[in-house]
């Protein structure tokens, strides 16, 4: 059986509930003229259904790519805290005695930091594109946050040599040290 004889034959099984056809041609194109109302109101559902998917489909590629940027921050926001884990964990042994000063650590862990802000300058064009289409980011400010307390700590490592702390760092020391000297500190444990 050809196509025009399958088509055919759908046809015949169409007139009998109502709906009929006009050849437009030599069979190659059809027009349908439905007769039964609620055929034709189906018909337009469909057609609604149909025209709304382009649309929708839009729309949720923006919104999955609202949630994958968001993805996107959650790392960086999990990386920095890794990094001040490490951070945290390297400095505690050396005041524990456990472990003396090793360059090579802290070397590697200023690297860790410089290495963080490398992808912030794809997720600031990214986080502006979904604000721009009104989304909200639920941890942008978080992320925000982690940025610009990194980019203080990249910054203190080019402001200073081995022995020498930012002002606002050897502010915050040396209060530190004349509140222990005056006994208005707990002592570390």
């Amino acid at each position: 059986m050809n196509i025009l004889d399958l088509a055919e034959s759908h046809l015949r099984k169409l007139l009998q509930v109502g709906i009929r056809f006009v050849w437009l041609g030599s069979g190659k194109a059809i027009k349908m003229v439905i007769d039964n109302l609620t055929l034709r109101t189906a018909q337009k559902h469909v057609k609604n259904f149909g025209d709304e998917t382009s649309g929708l489909l839009a729309e949720h590629r923006q919104a999955l790519d609202c949630l994958e940027c968001e993805a996107f921050l959650q790392l960086g926001i999990d990386a920095f805290h890794w990094v001040m884990r490490a951070d945290q964990a390297f400095r505690e042994s050396i005041a524990d005695g456990k472990l003396e000063f090793q360059e090579q650590i802290e070397d590697a862990l200023r690297l860790l930091c410089r290495a963080w802000l490398n992808p912030c300058a794809l997720a600031e064009p990214w986080i502006a594109q979904q604000q721009g289409q009104g989304y909200e980011l639920d941890n942008l400010a978080e992320f925000r946050h982690c940025r610009t307390e990194m980019q203080a700590i990249v910054d203190s490592f080019q402001e200073t040599g081995p022995a020498e702390l930012p002002a606002a760092m050897a502010r915050m020391q040396d209060q530190a040290l004349s509140e222990h000297a005056n006994g208005e500190t707990a002592e570390f444990v």
